[in-house]
């Protein structure tokens, strides 16, 4: 198979996966609103952008550092399987960790332990998420195993939702649902991982848990940085303004990362290819291109910005609008920012500077969000984070250029 012909399966797949993580998304939203109130859908909103601290750390980056170990040992089962039973050794620890963390912050947090119930049920995404070894399938270039796994998890949500929640009564069977979702999914990617690629799940030694670890802590506390001006912007609104305003900002946050969340295919698939086959040429065109069309989708996603937040959510939710247009000028910026990062400086050997460029500018964000927390609103976050990614931008741009990466 040709590497174009690969690379457009891998993307074609990816793309499916990611138009119905878009669309089931607001097919579900829009009736959680109406069933659930303002109140009960902040609560949901506000308890995914939680549990998802506790994805991010069960993950450890290895998204990013055992799939391009993967891809450069793809022709090696033995080492295929060293490199993945250490990796789930290492999660299944972090797994068990995180689980102590959240009890005892429900325990003590006051506005965690309101909705204890609903954050403890959502749990059950980390241990899904932590089955499903995405950066397995990631480096061995079979997305379309990615898409089904992930597609099922996303319908079976879906599916559950509008046939057994009908009121605030049945608030807890959202998490339940979800949760569920991803557990299924997670067992069913593992067994195939075994059966069908042969891997060996064996006990892994000391000396190699401590490797993956140690091989993936940069790219973790990337992740971690990233999550501090994304996923904190919602838990803080939260925090500080109630579940209405969390959920204000999360709808349009939704949209935007789901306008955003478009462009992940090409990072997921070029990031692997990149490193493996260091075809700049064939990337500079991938670019340019993504670059044509994400202008082309913010400026029609602006213009009709108003009518969609009022159709998706409802009354309400109008400053969701707003919200949506600044997010829609981070867009442009951001997307160039995303394919500039891993998928390029990563894959040439430059991880140093992707991760400091999501560490200084969450420095800045997490400074000015405290700050600023007497008068906070949900606009001022909003701005915070155009901001954030244009230095994100910015330095990743000045690094590529320092390096002339893209000369070739």
């Amino acid at each position: 198979m040709t590497d174009k012909k690969r690379l457009f399966e891998n993307f074609s797949a990816l793309a499916i996966m990611q138009m119905l993580n878009y669309i089931l998304p607001f097919v579900t939203l829009p009736y959680l609103v109406r069933v659930l109130g303002m109140e009960g859908y902040g609560t949901f909103i506000f308890s995914q952008a939680f549990i998802l601290y506790f994805i991010i750390i069960v993950d450890f980056g290895f998204e990013l550092s055992a799939t391009r170990e993967v891809s450069l040992n793809r022709d090696n089962p033995n080492k295929l399987s060293e490199i993945v039973s250490a990796v789930l050794g290492v999660k299944i620890i972090l797994a068990v960790g995180s689980l102590i963390v959240l009890l005892l912050l429900l325990a003590t947090v006051p506005q965690l332990r309101e909705y204890w119930a609903f954050h403890l049920l959502s749990f059950g995404m980390v241990i899904g998420n932590m089955l499903f070894s995405l950066f397995f399938y990631q480096g061995i270039e079979k997305m379309k195993f990615i898409t089904i796994f992930s597609a099922s998890a996303k319908i079976f949500f879906t599916v559950s939702i509008f046939i057994f929640v009908k009121d605030t009564s049945q608030l807890l069977l959202v998490p339940i649902f979800n949760s569920l979702g991803y557990l299924v999914v997670g067992v069913v990617s593992l067994f195939v991982m075994i059966t069908k690629f042969k891997v060996r799940i064996r006990f892994p030694k000391k000396d190699t848990l401590v490797l993956q670890a140690k091989n993936s802590a940069q790219f973790f506390w990337s992740r971690i940085a990233v999550s501090m001006y994304t996923t904190s912007n919602t838990v803080i609104i939260g925090l500080v303004l109630g579940p209405v305003a969390a959920g204000i900002f999360g709808s349009a946050d939704k949209l935007f990362r789901g306008v955003v969340s478009l462009y992940q295919p090409l990072n997921n698939i070029l990031y692997p290819y990149i490193a493996y086959s260091k075809n700049i040429k064939l990337y500079k065109k991938v670019f340019k291109f993504a670059t044509i069309i994400n202008i082309f989708i913010v400026v029609v996603a602006f213009v009709v910005s108003d009518i969609v937040v009022q159709v998706i959510f409802g009354s309400g939710f109008e400053e969701s609008a707003l919200l949506l247009r600044i997010f829609l000028i981070t867009t442009v910026f951001l997307m160039p920012s995303i394919l500039l990062g891993y998928p390029l400086l990563g894959a040439m050997g430059y991880t140093g500077e992707v991760n400091k460029s999501v560490i200084i500018a969450s420095v800045f964000h997490i400074v000015i969000l405290l700050i600023s927390i007497p008068f906070l609103s949900v606009i001022h976050v909003t701005l915070y984070v155009l901001i954030t990614e244009l230095i994100v931008f910015l330095y990743r741009l000045y690094y590529v250029k320092k390096f002339k990466l893209l000369s070739e």
